[in-house]
């Protein structure tokens, strides 16, 4: 048995008691009757999906019922209530409309996230709904998803109920924090699938096994894939009291989202038709008349026939159709009317329809008064073009315009936008409710809200929409953010390492991703205060850390600073990399990152087109909207590579490469190499170089000039000495300018390797000897232990030695040792070191391990001198492809000495065996 188990049922003990959810009508006992359902005999395996059901009194209040469901079964709150009735026996219906009407339902639920109710039972259009949810789970099984589908009918009228009658065991009632826990991960799991839980192995005690083989005509039992079952217990015999109660309950229902949604607006009803008899259209009578949409599928028969003729009659004869009249239908209808009214029901009596004389009025008179609320769909029809959620979405759009709720136009316009946010209907929303013409009658409340839903969906066209009308994310709050994190699933979120449970969650990805940054963002502020300048920031990470990739590309282009909000982002998703388990995702990270990089190397870009000055500052300053990072570190810890290959970064690594001295000019490298080898030169040649500096300026803003608050903009502008409008500059600032400039410091470096690896090469082939003890003469110096050449080269490989070592102290461990040239000097410095060692010991074994030792040194410095070649423009990239050639060559040789062995010791043990026997 699942711990998941355990704490589900310890949790629904609690909340029955909570609740006082009683058994029966005929006792006072809190129920003991609820648990998990299976629906077959096989044994427990990963692919068994579970149900659950509860056995309640009749007589329950509907509100409690209600708040079962929400806080005992712990279902995801709807956008979307569909109530499905019709044959509760028999569903004679087509077999191509039996699949219209399969997909079509399921498609909109799944769409909407909505919740189907039923009767439950597996007859009729139950099982058609069964059967519709059975198809969407296998098409999308890898992704574990499924629609919450609540069956509501009656204990004594349902077959083998002996089987759901069990001794519940009670399980040990964990504490509080334990609890709440439970209920965020129940929540969490019933997003991607309601109760749909996978089982390893479950103990035959705490699950009900429940099949039935044979019925007896009076007795149905329940439709298998439901996910939830309320089985009232109490006057049966009366089905009228359980439509009553099923009506009770989907009103509250309408209720449960109030207090987050757009307006607080009531979550959408609809209910559809499909077969039927008289307490179907009893049913549509009292939907109709608390201003519920209906969908009628015509062709169906009996009940939705018959509804659908009279539609078309209503809808064709000219009345005043008001819901405020209070007059009889027909004393509005010509004699012709009326016989072809009676037509109608003539027709229909023939199909064996003798009830339609006890309906027959009543129903005439709420089509009449609400016939704006009836869609008819006919799978042939142009109208809807054989999707029934097309039907749907028209019975809902026609609710909100023509309900009796007594709503204002603007609150119908909040109820329109909410349906097509539901809906993922953005051409509807762009065209009739958010306008030119309508944007000024909305209230900034209510946009705000929209676009906290828009957000919690991930519908990136209607957050686009919403802000392209001014809807300001400066106004939402704190609370907003959590809310949004809280209602978010984390499991397709990034991965957080080691997560604090008493961290929330927006503050686990912090302290994940960013524990020595942002810290700002983590200050604890007034939940309702508005987020101000921060929101953008802090909605453009929620979308990162949620993985909610065209969002957050969205976000980011509305953040104060696009490029640097890329490289953030580049940098998380390569962070997430390096957490995730499976490679699929991280190869998605990776895609992910790669794009950000490619999005921050265009806009930078697009700023290097349009003005060179001002791209190349923005590398210069750090981000004020994020915490003051300095772009190009950020990009180097990111790994964008693409980013600092952009015009842009080169630009400014030309600029700190050759500092004060004009690199535009020819041979300019040349000449700085002369001026660096030849040192007596250096006063005579550095001060003829041509060189630029910087100086402030202020230019007119040519752009917007009336309406900037600041017509000037203050930039440092390059001059060049040559420039007869300018300064000249001094010789002695032309000689600071030239030791500043780290081409230079790199032209000394190559000179000063040369000289060392020159000075290497000579010491070990003439000037290195063993150590004088013997009193003779070392470089014409009587006494003198070694050689002159030798002596500064020791002190050369130490001064190395010194700021190798500085590195390492100053350096992170992890990024010193990541980089491949460190480690060729580390081995460089070890090899010296056992060389230097056995160099003092006066004996010829040890001198020769000393020159060994020496000579393999100096290879590794000569191959350490490759790193060089990095810094040109040419050679850096096919210094790459040499290492990669080198990788490719050693894994040719390992296969080489594998079959080199195989070969050698086979044939070397044939060639021996006659020297080895003697016969």
């Amino acid at each position: 048995m699942t711990k998941e188990i355990i704490q589900q049922l310890s949790h629904l003990h609690k909340i029955i008691h909570q609740l006082n959810i009683r058994q029966s009508d005929y006792t006072s006992e809190v129920t003991k009757e609820y648990g998990y359902l299976k629906f077959d005999e096989n044994e427990f395996d990963s692919t068994t999906r579970l149900s659950q059901y509860i056995r309640l009194a009749l007589q329950t209040n509907a509100k409690t019922v209600v708040e079962f469901l929400q806080h005992g079964w712990c279902l995801p709150t709807p956008d979307l209530i569909i109530s499905v009735i019709g044959g509760g026996k028999q569903c004679n219906i087509s077999a191509h409309l039996r699949k219209i009407f399969q997909r079509g339902l399921v498609a909109a639920a799944a769409t909407t996230n909505a919740w189907l109710i039923t009767s439950g039972t597996n007859v009729g259009i139950a099982k058609e709904v069964g059967e519709a949810l059975s198809n969407y789970r296998y098409k999308n099984r890898k992704h574990g998803l499924d629609v919450p589908c609540i069956g509501i009918c009656t204990w004594d009228y349902t077959a083998g109920n002996q089987q759901l009658q069990c001794q519940h065991i009670e399980t040990p009632s964990p504490d509080d924090a334990d609890l709440n826990k439970t209920i965020d991960l129940l929540k969490h799991k019933r997003r991607s699938r309601t109760e749909s839980i996978q089982m390893d192995m479950v103990e035959d005690k705490y699950i009900r096994s429940y099949s039935v083989k044979h019925l007896d005509g009076k007795h149905y039992d329940l439709e298998p894939n439901h996910t939830h079952f309320l089985l009232f217990d109490g006057n049966s015999s009366n089905v009228d009291t359980v439509l009553v109660q099923r009506a009770q309950i989907e009103k509250y229902l309408r209720r449960m989202d109030m207090q987050t949604s757009i307006g607080n607006m009531l979550i959408p009803p609809v209910m559809i038709l499909a077969e039927g008899g008289p307490f179907s259209i009893r049913t549509i009578c009292e939907a109709l008349q608390s201003s519920t949409p209906l969908v009628v599928v015509k062709g169906s028969g009996r009940a939705a026939d018959l509804v659908a003729d009279l539609h078309l009659f209503f809808s064709r004869i000219e009345i005043n159709n008001k819901y405020e009249t209070k007059q009889v239908y027909r004393t509005q209808l010509s004699p012709l009317e009326e016989d072809e009214l009676n037509s109608i029901f003539e027709k229909n009596r023939r199909n064996k329809n003798k009830w339609i004389d006890d309906v027959k009025d009543s129903l005439c008179q709420i089509l009449y008064e609400r016939i704006q609320l009836v869609v008819i769909f006919e799978f042939d029809s142009p109208r809807h073009h054989g999707n029934l959620e097309d039907a749907i979405l028209e019975a809902l759009i026609n609710a909100a315009k023509f309900s009796g709720d007594n709503l204002d136009e603007q609150q119908c316009r909040v109820a329109e936008l909410k349906l097509a946010m539901a809906w993922q209907n953005f051409d509807y929303a762009q065209k009739h409710i958010l306008t030119d013409a309508t944007i000024t009658e909305w209230k900034e409340s209510d946009l705000c809200q929209a676009l906290i839903d828009a957000l919690r969906r991930d519908y990136v066209d209607f957050v686009e929409l919403l802000m392209d009308y001014g809807t300001p994310l400066e106004k939402l709050t704190l609370n907003n953010l959590e809310q949004l994190y809280a209602s978010s699933n984390i499991d397709n979120g990034l991965p957080i390492e080691n997560k604090d449970k008493n961290l929330s969650i927006r503050d686990s990805y912090y302290s994940c991703y960013f524990p020595n940054q942002l810290q700002t963002s983590r200050i604890i502020l007034n939940k309702d205060q508005p987020l101000g300048q921060n929101a953008r920031r802090e909605f453009f990470l929620w979308a990162i850390f949620l993985d909610r990739y065209e969002l957050a590309r969205y976000l980011c282009s509305k953040t104060w600073n696009q490029s640097v909000a890329s490289l953030i982002a580049a940098q998380i998703y390569r962070q997430a990399i390096t957490m995730a388990l499976h490679s699929e995702t991280k190869q998605h990270y990776e895609n992910n990152a790669s794009q950000f990089d490619r999005d921050a190397l265009f806009i930078v870009d697009r700023c290097f087109d349009h003005d060179e000055y001002f791209a190349v500052d923005l590398l210069k300053q750090p981000a004020v909207a994020f915490d003051n990072v300095q772009p190009l570190k950020l990009a180097e810890q990111a790994k964008c590579r693409a980013f600092l290959a952009s015009k842009c970064v080169q630009k400014y690594l030309d600029e700190k490469w050759y500092g004060h001295i004009n690199y535009k000019r020819p041979v300019i490298n040349l000449q700085i190499f002369f001026c660096s080898l030849f040192i007596p030169l250096i006063p005579i040649f550095c001060i003829f170089l041509p060189y630029v500096h910087e100086h402030p300026q202020i230019i007119p803003n040519n752009k917007n000039h009336l309406k900037s608050r600041n017509p000037f903009i203050i930039r440092n502008i390059i001059t060049s000495d040559r420039d007869p409008t300018d300064e000249r500059i001094r010789w002695s600032k032309k000689l600071i300018y030239f030791y500043k400039a780290p081409i230079v410091r790199f032209c000394y470096n190559v000179i000063f390797l040369g000289l060392f690896l020159g000075l290497f090469s000579f010491v070990l082939l003439i000037d290195y000897l063993p150590v004088n003890i013997h009193y003779g003469q070392q470089s014409n110096i009587t006494n003198f232990p070694l050689p002159i050449t030798e002596i500064i080269l020791h002190v050369c490989v130490w001064t190395l030695i010194m700021e190798e070592s500085r590195q390492f102290i100053l350096m992170e461990y992890q990024k010193y040792i990541s980089d491949m040239w460190n480690l060729i000097n580390v081995a460089a410095i070890i090899l010296y070191l056992i060389a230097f060692i056995t160099r003092f010991i006066p004996n010829e074994t040890f001198f020769i391990i000393s020159k060994i030792f020496l000579n393999l040194d100096l290879i590794v410095w000569f191959v350490g001198t490759l790193h060089l070649f990095a810094a040109f423009e040419r050679l850096g990239p096919k210094l790459v492809m040499i290492f990669n050639t080198m990788k490719d060559l050693f894994f040719f040789v390992c296969f080489i000495l594998i079959f080199l062995c195989g070969f050698s010791i086979t044939s070397w043990s044939l060639i021996t065996s006659a020297s080895q026997v003697h016969w």
